[in-house]
């Protein structure tokens, strides 16, 4: 069975070293933004510790842009990207502007716990998704809507079976173009697209395997292999 309980992948996780990840090199690394409020036309975005009141179309020093409000929801730009954000939500943006924002050795993401799982954004085949870190699943793992969604056509990928949660059930073997999480981007991840299956995209191993995994407190920081 590939879905494991949540406290058994939180235990393995914990036994990994807690590396503090040297935050004050952060010219190279994701901006980290969480809303922290949203009132008429203005938004309250809190960008890698630093608060910032924006009105719709303003931008924060780091070039995050506040495009557009939809009552908990804002959408921000980075770049030529827009992506929506819950009040409360946390989110990492690539840094615009430094040179070695293109450096691989510097492609990281930083994920904070929502209530007893690790989610973030992220995108598929430059489909945004939402992700939740599953270091029991063996593949990365969408539900056929979704796959459907990013269009991908699963049915010309490989069968096979799986043990769920469930029990046992019919999967489609794929293989991802890109992946991306936060600055980290992957190329051919394998894939399981598997019916009935609810709740966000599994980020499992054919992704984590090819990361490092490390904690600084609650947050937790994939940073990519070499």
């Amino acid at each position: 069975m590939w879905i494991r309980n949540f406290y058994i992948k939180f235990f393995i996780l914990s036994l990994i070293a807690l590396t503090n990840f040297g935050f004050a090199a952060r010219p190279s690394f994701a901006v980290d933004v969480v809303v922290m409020a949203i009132f008429g036309d203005m938004a309250i975005l809190k960008v890698d510790g630093a608060k910032h009141k924006l009105k719709v179309g303003d931008k924060t020093p780091e070039g995050i842009q506040l495009t557009e409000i939809d009552y908990d929801t804002v959408i921000l730009k980075n770049g030529n990207k827009k992506s929506r954000h819950k009040l409360g939500g946390h989110a990492s943006f690539g840094r615009l502007g430094g040179r070695n924002d293109k450096n691989l050795k510097n492609a990281v993401a930083k994920i904070w716990p929502q209530g007893d799982m690790y989610i973030t954004t992220g995108s598929i085949n430059k489909f945004s998704v939402r992700f939740m870190v599953d270091t029991g699943a063996t593949w990365v793992a969408m539900s056929t809507a979704d796959a459907k969604r990013i269009g991908i056509n699963y049915y010309r990928g490989t069968t096979g079976y799986a043990g769920t949660a469930s029990g046992t059930t019919k999967i489609y073997k794929v293989n991802l173009d890109t992946v991306k999480v936060g600055n980290i981007v992957l190329h051919n991840v394998a894939a399981a697209v598997i019916p009935r299956l609810s709740g966000p995209i599994l980020l499992g191993n054919s992704f984590l395997k090819r990361v490092e995994i490390q904690r600084s407190k609650r947050v937790m920081i994939l940073k990519k292999k070499f």
